[in-house]
């Protein structure tokens, strides 16, 4: 995460779902424990346009006014930092985790020990990197192998801006965990539907009970939702379902 992404179309659209999953009671997740982990860097070596689209809210006028009004403040202010967000206080009962992801594969250890003892007594632990999961892809296969920290840090380029299979089971492993999402930007590997399928499958595989909503304008991206049980993805499901019918153009929801 980058100061540059902040009150984007991406931005919008994160907050736009996760306030309709925790700020509202007829909600499975209203009242739970939020640590939102940011996956923070300075885009060291980075060359591009990310965090342009910031001309999106004619196309999403109505469907988050509060939202919609507190960006473009940000914007207006020319405030665009991450910690902006949380003093908008947009979601109930979250916390942050800002602390920098290090290069060196020995300090993202330290840093991911001091994020799961940030987030340790969260029900709700969502994790933002930019790009979402270290993956390989297998275009002859259109399947994608995960790829493991402890092997792939140093092989990976920008590895700040991934988080690796690894990471991914100790944040669900954690004891009071009744939901992991997981944040992943679609490439062009193959169809983004297809990488949303493959990606379904192996995570059902390895964490049985998950739900998946793609957000459409511009760069499409998912939220996984690794859920550990069949009662929390089944109410879930429901209010993704809903939220997805009340704003078809922009999300789907993948069961």
């Amino acid at each position: 995460m980058q100061d540059r992404y902040v009150a984007d179309v991406g931005d919008f659209g994160k907050f736009q779902l996760f306030r309709y999953l925790f700020n509202h009671k007829e909600s499975p997740l209203d009242g739970k424990a939020l640590a939102q982990i940011w996956f923070m860097h300075e885009g060291e070596g980075e060359e591009n346009n990310d965090g342009r689209h910031i001309d999106y809210f004619e196309r999403m006028n109505g469907s988050d006014e509060y939202l919609e009004h507190s960006l473009m403040d940000l914007i207006m202010r020319d405030k665009r930092e991450v910690t902006e967000l949380e003093e908008l206080k947009l979601l109930k009962n979250a916390k942050f985790y800002y602390t920098q992801v290090p290069s060196a594969l020995e300090d993202r250890y330290l840093w991911l020990n001091q994020a799961l003892t940030f987030s340790n007594k969260s029900q709700i632990v969502a994790v933002a990197p930019d790009n979402g999961m270290a993956l390989k892809c297998n275009r002859a296969e259109k399947r994608f192998e995960m790829l493991t920290l402890s092997q792939h840090y140093s092989q990976k380029v920008y590895p700040h801006k991934y988080i690796f299979a690894d990471e991914v089971s100790y944040f669900y492993r954690l004891p009071y965990l009744e939901v992991c999402i997981v944040y992943q930007h679609l490439g062009r590997c193959f169809s983004h539907n297809e990488q949303i399928d493959s990606l379904m499958y192996d995570l059902k595989k390895e964490y049985h009970h998950v739900i998946a909503i793609k957000h459409k304008p511009y760069s499409p991206r998912v939220f996984f939702f690794l859920c550990k049980s069949q009662v929390i993805k089944e109410s879930l499901e429901m209010r993704l379902n809903m939220f997805a019918e009340e704003f078809g153009e922009f999300w789907e929801v993948f069961e």
